[in-house]
């Protein structure tokens, strides 16, 4: 009689595909960019897929809860996430000009917890250069690619 036994593997695989997807929705995000601050690499309106993780390298870019504090924000001041690229870590050298002289007193290295974080475009950016160390504790994750866009949808 393999009837039964099919049916108890159909769902035992299915069992198992909804626990990884369930595994994967826990790890992974989806968030769509607000704002120009990292043009040209991602665009107003780009939805990017996202590893949530806190080890992070200089070069990547990361989502990262946005700071309460400063009324200079100049993009979307709905979202509780911003997009930014790694530009220090824990214990590297603070790249010249990238925090501001309040933020001193790490000794020329970035801090244990804390990150350099800049937008690509800084003309656009609230980063590191106003705000200093963000908490590596407020990173999220790091984008893995951008995603297509939904039909109908077009950038601005």
């Amino acid at each position: 009689m393999t009837g039964g036994r099919d049916v108890w593997v159909s769902a035992v695989a299915l069992a198992v595909l909804a626990a990884c997807g369930a595994g994967a929705a826990r790890r992974l995000l989806v968030v769509t960019v607000r704002g120009t601050s990292m043009t040209p690499t991602h665009h107003h309106g780009d939805r990017l897929l996202v590893r949530r993780t806190r080890t992070v390298r200089r070069g990547q870019v990361v989502v990262v809860l946005r700071p309460r504090s400063p009324a200079i924000w100049r993009e979307d001041r709905h979202s509780p996430l911003i997009v930014k690229r790694v530009a220090a870590v824990p214990g590297e050298p603070v790249p010249p000009g990238s925090v501001p002289p309040l933020a001193e007193g790490h000794e020329g290295r970035v801090p244990p917890g804390r990150v350099v974080l800049l937008g690509d475009n800084a003309a656009a950016s609230v980063d590191s250069r106003q705000l200093g160390f963000f908490p590596l504790g407020d990173v999220l994750g790091v984008v893995t690619r951008s995603l297509p866009q939904p039909e109908g949808a077009h950038r601005r």
